[in-house]
C-alpha cells in the first residue's frame, strides 16, 4: 500500500490511506473508493487535488457502517 506514516513528537504513528489504499482494503474499484472521500460523512481530508483518510477514522468509519 502507498500509506503515509508521520511520526509525532509522542511517537504515536499517524497513518493516512489514499483512495488506493481503501480500494484495496475493501475490495472494490478505485473509483467506487473515491467516491467514499465525496461523502459527508466519511472522514476524509483534503491536501491540494490529494484525498486522505486517517487509518484510525477509516476504521472507525467502517465500525459505525456495520451498525
Amino acid at each position: 500500500m502507498d500509506n503515509e506514516i508521520i511520526e509525532t513528537k509522542n511517537e504515536q504513528e499517524i497513518e493516512f490511506l489514499t483512495p488506493m489504499d481503501v480500494a484495496k482494503l475493501m475490495g472494490c474499484s478505485i473509483p467506487t473508493a473515491r467516491k467514499l472521500f465525496y461523502r459527508d460523512d466519511f472522514p476524509s481530508l483534503r491536501i491540494g487535488k490529494n484525498l486522505k483518510v486517517l487509518k484510525s477514522s477509516f476504521i472507525e468509519w467502517c465500525s459505525t457502517k456495520k451498525e
